[in-house]
């Protein structure tokens, strides 16, 4: 069996500002930058990494990557959010409602202008997943990615249906643990969540 920690990234200010955050490239806040240094002392060892190129996922691989290889995987990048990006969560519900109300009945199919469906993320994903996840890697492996991202992949991974995405939340540089067998990587059967949103190095920060 295979160990992948599914990690989201650090912190950003964006995050804090609930702003739409797809492909935008903004690093760290200084929140972020103290909960990396946090979570460098608790994450499991690893034999690889395999992190989202954009730099807050970039940084925060950074930091828990130790001596094992690191490597980027365009793939593995946020939703990209079209007209949202960087929009506050109030004004994008105000300008986009039937949008949301669409995103709501049924996440999967529904095209952010400009972006992308959250099935497409899901593809995106699954197919990182299965250049990273094979027999031939290592078998103790992080990722580190975005929050729709991994919610979609997680979904993909279950079984679950992308409507429950939220189900798979992730806090900033929390990590859900999974096991897979590499024979059959996007197989439900073959893949067992250990933990969930697991940040202990967050417990006193607020």
């Amino acid at each position: 069996m295979i160990t992948v920690h599914l990690l989201r990234h650090g912190q950003t200010a964006w995050n804090v500002e609930r702003r739409f955050l797809g492909l935008t490239d903004i690093a760290l806040d200084a929140v972020g930058t103290e909960q990396v240094h946090r979570l460098a002392k608790v994450f499991p060892s690893t034999e690889a990494v395999y992190s989202s190129p954009l730099l807050r996922a970039w940084t925060t691989a950074l930091g828990v990557a130790g001596t094992a290889p690191l490597a980027a995987d365009s793939g593995l990048v946020e939703m990209h959010m079209g007209v949202l990006e960087g929009l506050g969560a109030d004004e994008a519900l105000q300008r986009y409602s039937a949008l949301f109300q669409s995103f709501r009945a049924d996440p999967s199919t529904v095209v952010i202008p400009e972006g992308e469906t959250l099935s497409q993320a899901a593809d995106r994903m699954t197919a990182a997943w299965t250049r990273i996840v094979v027999p031939s890697a290592p078998q103790n492996v992080a990722i580190v990615s975005h929050q729709m991202a991994l919610s979609a992949l997680l979904c993909r991974l279950t079984g679950a249906p992308l409507s429950t995405y939220r189900a798979f939340t992730q806090r900033n540089t929390a990590w859900t643990t999974v096991t897979v067998d590499p024979t059959r990587p996007l197989d439900p059967a073959g893949i067992h969540v250990i933990t969930r949103d697991h940040a202990p190095h967050l417990v006193d920060m607020g």
